[in-house]
């Protein structure tokens, strides 16, 4: 054989090589591609399925409920229980969505929740002792006793803040206020023999101080407005002015 007829020889069967090798390529890409495509596929099937059920729980290793998702009456509630079975974390839905993390084994909790016209915090022991919330934009704290009775609140206004102090009856005993749009501030206290009532704002007449007893007896010291003869008089702040029980002027200087 010539040489020429062993290059084209050579030449044939590496053409014939090439062409095999492109086959083999090309079947690999095809089935490349099918692969991804049901890859993808396969992940549009399970983002597009939809489980639906009145209740899930989930188990421990033991067979312990420790997490459960259901529809209640108020709403869809999330509960997250801790070995024993008792909720730890709640998380509820709804018009007045609430959260509430319980302390294990005790009493405790905290509660964070909205409602259409406010929204708060309130720390719980059996009952309520101390409540954060904010209504109609107006911020106030709350502290209560044992019992749930209100025991201190104390509110800040755009124009100012008041602290109010109760006895365990509820009944309010103290007073602290700041009000911008009456010019000043005012405390007034009472207790069993009495009550003090102390004013700065020179809208009410102050300033001033004045002391009553439980039989209506009372002590003015400071400024104070008095009418006389059809028109009022301002007495100065160095006054006193004492009242019987019906409010009549006994004594008074100057």
């Amino acid at each position: 054989m010539q040489p020429h007829d062993l290059r084209l020889q050579a030449l044939a069967e590496r053409v014939v090589k090439l062409e095999t090798e492109n086959r083999r390529l090309k079947k690999a890409g095809i089935a490349v591609t099918v692969l991804i495509s049901a890859v993808l596929f396969m992940g549009q099937e399970q983002t597009s399925r939809v489980v639906e059920a009145d209740a899930f729980h989930l188990m421990d290793g033991s067979g312990k409920v420790r997490a459960q998702l259901s529809m209640e009456t108020s709403g869809p509630t999330l509960s997250l229980l801790d070995a024993r079975g008792s909720p730890v974390v709640s998380l509820a839905g709804g018009d007045k969505p609430v959260l509430v993390l319980n302390k294990p084994g005790a009493t405790e909790q905290i509660q964070l929740g909205t409602t259409k016209t406010h929204f708060g915090l309130g720390l719980y022991d059996k009952a309520i002792r101390v409540g954060l919330s904010i209504q109609n934009g107006t911020p106030s704290i709350d502290l209560f006793d044992g019992s749930g009775t209100a025991q201190a609140t104390l509110v800040a206004r755009p124009t100012g803040s008041f602290l109010r102090l109760r006895n365990p009856a509820g009944q309010e005993i103290s007073t602290l206020w700041v009000d911008s749009s009456a010019g000043g501030s005012s405390f007034n206290m009472s207790g069993s023999a009495g009550s003090l009532s102390v004013n700065l704002g020179e809208e009410a007449g102050g300033p001033g101080l004045e002391l009553t007893d439980n039989d209506g007896f009372s002590t003015i010291i400071g400024r104070r407005e008095i009418a006389n003869t059809g028109r009022k008089d301002r007495k100065p702040a160095a006054s006193l002015l004492l009242l019987g029980k019906d409010r009549r002027a006994l004594w008074s200087a100057p």
